[in-house]
């Protein structure tokens, strides 16, 4: 591509590339010029005139006095991001001129032709051939500029040919234009070359600010996109935390009407939103990455015994068997995992397994795998099965497989997206063996290098063990609740109210305020406060402050935020996270837990 084929705009750029090419060049132009004509002096210094070479040495040190001039002239213009126009335009009118000065001083070479002084005119000859081969490659950033150089130096040199080589000088003369020819052959060769080099690494150059204006607004969209998430989210937690709020105070103070289908329905409609905060929430944390994972030393089938108990009465409500099989090798096996997030996994597959069966069983097992390599940890049901091109699909996010309708009693769809994530954090994987009608098995597989046998103690199961939690036992504990949504302040102060709780609100984010609303001598047991609050401090921050007023006092952070940053400041900060909207027996087990453990604290 020559420069006449560049749009205007791109000509502009490459002239500019040109333009510093060019100047780097004339700097070395400078040296040359001065080192090589003294050579070329000293080399026909015993053959020729003295007076003659000294008057070519010298003439050859003023050009080369006049192109460090250009440089220094320059010098500035060149170190600007982006010359403009008119000084591009002056150094091609100034590298014209200095190349042209340049070529027509080397053709003077001619005038140091001796007769009969053959090592002398070789000196000659060959420093000129130099010049112009150092030409053709110097100067290609300006062919105009190239062609007058080598035309005048060529001009010049062959008109003292035919007084130093008589009748050979037409050979001479037919030998300096073929390989004047040559030269600028591969002049303009070179020049094409390096404009398309310069053009190439422009749309690079322009490609990759594009690509990373792209990303910005990518970042931004995401961002914006987060932080739009992040408030709705909040804004939607808030009247549905309320919600499941007022309906279990409801049900506290109106006992006869607590079993009336409207009230399970709106309860369920509850549940059902709920559920879907706490898996997007789910994902939302699995997706960024800042998940951490807790390794510890686990009794693999007393979890699998715990986990089974929360979806039993959902099986036999609807007629399913579940069962729990572990290989009698097994019995006593330790898995250095993560509670949670195994537990996790094996709740969202049993409760798919439950959900898409109508008939048989549920079977949960353990048993070594095939050839000794590990455990299997599999998942049975009895259900409508998966299709084998469905295999993949239904582990991304929003799928469900025969729920085009969209019925929330069949989930969401996040279930096994869920699990597909918590696998690869724990560094298991996950397969699918299924038939349609048949019913699926999903199978875990377990390194050999994440269990061990070991003899564990027996933990006596006693009653305590696995009794709930009554609310009647939060009667009369002091707690100091701190939420600036109304609609969430009155579902909470109607809720705790029915359990009897000697409670204060408050409803401002200032300290001094809500001190103000303890009184002088009321001490909490317990401080719940929202994470966003008006004013300049943020739950964490505020708790912080209260507690060192009330040091015997524990916190609990409740929020709507989806913000990873929330959950971390808490828990570096030692308060525990309750995510809106919770559900009103976990924030009872959840209180009794905390002010049980505050009160053997005070004891001891």
């Amino acid at each position: 591509m020559t420069r006449s084929q560049l749009a205007p705009i791109q000509l502009l750029e490459v002239q500019r590339e040109l333009f510093r090419l060019g100047y780097r060049n004339l700097r070395s132009h400078v040296f040359g010029q001065i080192c090589l004509s003294l050579l070329v002096a000293a080399g026909v210094w015993a053959a020729a005139p003295h007076q003659r070479v000294m008057l070519w040495a010298l003439s050859m040190q003023l050009v080369a006095g006049v192109l460090y001039a250009a440089v220094w002239f320059f010098r500035h213009k060149v170190a600007r991001p982006v010359p403009d126009p008119q000084v591009l335009r002056q150094w091609q009118i100034t590298n014209f001129f200095l190349v042209s000065i340049a070529g027509l001083a080397w053709g003077s070479l001619g005038l140091l032709f001796v007769v009969n002084a053959q090592v002398s005119n070789l000196v000659v000859m060959t420093s000129f051939a130099g010049a112009l081969a150092y030409s053709a490659v110097s100067n290609v950033y300006d062919m105009r500029a190239f062609y007058a150089s080598v035309l005048l130096g060529t001009v010049a040199l062959t008109s003292q040919l035919p007084e130093i080589f008589g009748e050979q000088a037409p050979f001479v003369i037919g030998m300096c234009v073929l390989y004047l020819m040559v030269l600028v052959l591969i002049a303009r060769s070179t020049h094409r070359t390096l404009i398309d080099s310069i053009q190439l690494r422009l749309d690079n150059e322009q490609l990759a600010l594009t690509n990373a204006a792209h990303a910005a607004r990518a970042e931004k969209a995401n961002r914006d996109k987060s932080e739009f998430l992040a408030a709705a989210s909040h804004d939607l937690r808030q009247p549905v935390h309320a919600l499941l709020l007022l309906i279990e105070a409801y049900r506290q103070s109106e006992p006869q009407a607590a079993n009336h289908p409207l009230i399970q329905k709106i309860a369920a409609a509850g549940t059902s939103v709920s559920s879907l905060f706490n898996a997007l929430m789910e994902l939302s944390r699995l997706d960024s990455g800042t998940e951490r994972v807790t390794l510890e030393g686990l009794d693999l089938p007393a979890l699998l015994r715990d986990t089974l108990e929360p979806v039993r009465p959902k099986a036999t409500y609807k007629g399913l068997a579940m069962r729990l099989r572990i290989a009698s090798t097994l019995e006593h096996v330790v898995m250095r995992t993560d509670k949670l997030l195994l537990e996790r996994i094996l709740g969202n597959l049993l409760s798919n397994a439950v959900r898409y069966s109508a008939k048989g069983g549920v079977l949960l097992a353990l048993r070594p795998a095939h050839g000794g390599h590990g455990l299997w940890l599999e998942v049975w049901d009895t259900g409508v099965g998966i299709a084998p091109q469905d295999h993949e699909r239904i582990f991304d996010h929003y799928v469900q497989i025969g729920n085009r309708e969209r019925d929330r009693s069949k989930g969401l769809g996040l279930g096994l997206a869920i699990v597909r994530q918590s696998t690869a954090l724990l560094g298991l994987r996950v397969t699918l063996h299924s038939r349609p009608g048949r019913g699926s098995c999903f199978r875990l597989h377990i390194p050999g290098e994440l269990f061990m046998q070991m003899e564990l103690p027996q933990v006596s199961t006693d009653v305590a063990q696995g009794e709930q939690l009554s609310k009647g036992v939060l009667a009369g504990r002091r707690i100091l609740l701190i939420d600036d949504d109304v609609m969430v302040l009155q579902a909470m102060q109607a809720l705790l109210g029915s359990w009897k709780i000697d409670l204060r609100c408050a409803s401002v984010g200032t300290l001094r305020l809500v001190l103000d609303q303890c009184g002088p001598h009321w001490v909490p047991e317990c401080i719940i406060s929202d994470y966003r609050l008006p004013g300049e401090l943020n739950g964490v921050a505020l708790l912080d402050a209260l507690l060192e007023h009330f040091p015997n006092v524990v916190g609990l952070l409740q929020t709507g935020e989806l913000a990873q940053n929330v959950q971390a400041q808490a828990e570096e900060s030692g308060y525990l996270v309750a995510f809106k909207p919770v559900s009103p027996d976990v924030l009872a087990h959840t209180l009794c837990a905390v002010l049980d453990r505050t009160s053997e604290t005070r004891t001891a």
